[in-house]
């Protein structure tokens, strides 16, 4: 994000900005669809890591409904991460 210029900004789309703030609101910033955000070839093996270590939980057979769609929409946003990073 360029605070000098942050139109297009995901994560300041519809935001309350607190007086002085500079920079994306992390707790907002979402990689896996801010086309700002810069996915490098050293961020690889974490997001790789999210993505083995959500799969897993998926395989476990006593995960509550709410919880399971939790984490298979976890699993979708660090998909996207991993597919833009490989364009």
């Amino acid at each position: 994000m360029n605070d000098d210029d942050p139109i297009g900004a995901k994560c300041l789309e519809d935001a309350i900005i607190p007086d002085g703030h500079r920079g994306p609101l992390l707790d907002r910033c979402q990689p896996s669809r801010c086309p700002n955000s810069i996915i490098a070839a050293e961020h690889i093996p974490i997001w790789t890591a999210e993505q083995s270590s959500l799969q897993r939980m998926l395989d476990t057979d006593t995960l509550a409904p709410n919880h399971r769609r939790s984490i298979q929409a976890q699993l979708k946003e660090v998909d996207r991460v991993l597919d833009r990073s490989t364009q």
